[in-house]
């Protein structure tokens, strides 16, 4: 049996068990309140007004004028998460996060063997969170990882549903089709094109059909849709290694300007490498992702021949991949990512297109940051914008940097 644990509108309601005084009221976490932006987290007093995550806080602040708007605090957020898995690892040591608010627990046998059983854990650990934290979960009960996490989302706020693979079929087979785990709007539109409509329809599609359309993920889909799911269980303290490495930002405003635009791609790209090189790896796929005025957002993604972890590598293709998709409308928001990722091996000089002496300097100009912050040091090439690229949010000079107002500090 696998619980999927999801706390219930985990930024705001951390914002509200804190702050006495936002507590039922609508309250919009984000990023700088005073900066153009998106909602983060909305409070389920916020949600009727039509609020959601990813909202631009324009359009927010039009249907919920009375809401708080509180900026985000990602360290209290992970600190809380840190001790909600510690409270799952009382009951057992198999717990798998899936992100900062949600994670997969493993109820494996003899001690549980029905949904009953299962439920009844669950309940345990819904009364502690809410009496330990003040927060509210909603938790799924089911035999596999797709069937937990798709009963999680049945009932909300604080709900508990259990279901086995048959239940799941009751449950889900008349909903439409898009909200079967893995199938995104797009994917959906072109499934109901072949006329599957509901996940009941999905589960008894022909599976040549699906193949010869959607490829290899069409009967895995297909298997979905029956609450079918082999996916293994991962506990947290295996680790899992990271998929990709990437930053983005939202623009203060939207931008039509080349220079501005690729100075900010050179700072994404330099704190993506920063990441890399700070967590021992790296990568030879490049992701540039990029969103207009009008949401429409595309990515496009090239291979390198070897891998890298330099930053000007990581900006040369961004850049290139950038003025081949731009089409000149004005940009709202660009990131760079980058994936296909491998332990960096150590001592291996030949990996990398720099030499021994350009990577002491790499090395040394990270240590430099590392110890008076991100602002210390940046690239010359995104200074084109001095002032206007300040809305990047990599962070700004240590105290220790301010207190000996370092010459550095200029962000030379």
């Amino acid at each position: 049996m696998i619980l999927l644990i999801d706390m219930d509108a985990f930024f705001a309601s951390v914002e509200q068990a804190h702050h006495p005084h936002l507590r039922g009221r609508p309250v919009i976490v984000c990023g700088d309140p005073g900066r153009r932006g998106v909602v983060t987290a909305a409070s389920y007093e916020a949600r009727p007004f039509g609020v959601r995550a990813g909202m631009p806080l324009q359009q927010a602040r039009r249907l919920c004028p009375d809401a708080e708007y509180v900026e985000g605090r990602p360290e209290k957020y992970v600190a809380l998460s840190l001790q909600l898995l510690e409270l799952y690892l009382r009951y057992t040591p198999d717990v798998e996060p899936f992100s900062v608010d949600e994670a997969f627990v493993g109820l494996p046998p003899p001690g549980v063997r029905t949904l009953e059983q299962a439920a009844a854990i669950a309940c345990r650990i819904q009364e502690e969170i809410a009496s330990r934290f003040g927060l509210g979960a909603s938790i799924g009960v089911g035999p596999n990882k797709l069937v937990a996490k798709l009963a999680s989302g049945v009932r909300k706020p604080r709900g508990l549903t259990a279901l086995d693979e048959e239940g799941f079929r009751g449950e889900f087979w008349p909903r439409d089709v898009e909200h079967l785990w893995g199938v995104g709007p797009k994917l959906a539109v072109r499934m109901r094109s072949l006329g599957f409509k509901t996940v009941g329809d999905l589960a008894h599609a022909p599976e040549p059909v699906l193949r010869g359309a959607f490829g290899v993920i069409g009967p895995q889909l297909r298997a979905a849709a029956w609450g079918r799911d082999d996916t293994p269980l991962i506990p947290y303290h295996q680790g899992v290694d990271p998929k990709s490495m990437g930053h983005e930002v939202t623009l203060p405003e939207d931008c039509d300007d080349p220079e501005f635009l690729e100075g900010t791609l050179l700072r994404l790209s330099d704190q993506v490498a920063r990441r890399l090189r700070g967590e021992g790896w790296v990568g030879r796929t490049v992701t540039l992702k990029l969103r207009d005025r009008a949401f429409e957002t595309l990515t496009r993604q090239r291979a390198l021949p070897d891998f890298t972890d330099d930053h000007a590598r990581i900006f040369e293709i961004a850049r290139a991949l950038f003025r081949i998709a731009w089409k000149r409308d004005p940009v709202r928001l660009l990131g760079v990512s980058v994936s296909g990722l491998e332990r960096s091996p150590a001592g291996q000089g030949e990996l990398f297109t720099r030499d021994e002496r350009g990577r002491l300097l790499v090395r040394a100009l990270d240590r430099v940051r590392d110890r008076l912050g991100e602002a210390s040091l940046v690239p010359a090439g995104s200074l084109t914008h001095r002032r206007a690229l300040g809305h990047v949010p990599f962070g700004a000079l240590s105290a220790r940097a301010l207190e000996r107002k370092s010459p550095l500090g200029g962000g030379h």
